[in-house]
């Protein structure tokens, strides 16, 4: 019998600390607006999360980590992989796609030379992994892969069969 390794856990976080330290004019009652703003998004994630970290399994490596914190904040630069920050965006579906994308890179296990190899390889295993969720997200998809493709300064990737 097949042994079969349970997918991470997470757990959104909402760090009045945390969030200070990416904004210092945070203040204590900035937690409930936004938790308020984040509403949407935690909906979403709640629906579609198994499935996000199943098809990430799927379609790159299978899971070490048991547990992984996502961490909601405000403001900061953009969101980020380690810790895993999303950062605030009105588009709730726009966030699901980013977390995609920054759980996928909690997923990688090999060094690239370059954040563009990195990004060139992630893009046709999150385009996969967002096809394949139970919503339509393909504005969403192609405003973010068109945001990496123009920060990192490369063209678009080929699919994967």
């Amino acid at each position: 019998m097949k042994i079969r390794k349970q997918l991470p856990k997470t757990e959104l976080r909402y760090s009045r600390v945390y969030n200070q330290i990416l904004n210092p004019q945070f203040k204590r009652r900035d937690v409930f607006k936004l938790k308020k703003k984040f509403s949407k998004f935690e909906r979403l994630y709640k629906k579609h999360i198994k499935k996000i970290l199943k098809l990430i399994e799927k379609y790159n490596d299978k899971w070490k980590r048991r547990y992984i914190f996502i961490y909601l904040v405000d403001k900061a630069k953009s969101s980020f992989s380690d810790p895993l920050t999303i950062r605030y965006n009105r588009n709730e579906k726009f966030l699901l796609v980013v977390l995609a994308h920054e759980l996928l890179h909690n997923n990688l296990r090999r060094k690239w030379k370059s954040k563009i190899e990195l990004h060139k390889y992630m893009e046709p295993i999150l385009n996969k992994v967002i096809t394949k969720l139970s919503i339509n997200l393909e504005k969403e998809l192609i405003k973010f892969n068109n945001s990496i493709r123009k920060m990192y300064k490369y063209q678009k990737t080929k699919k994967i069969k």
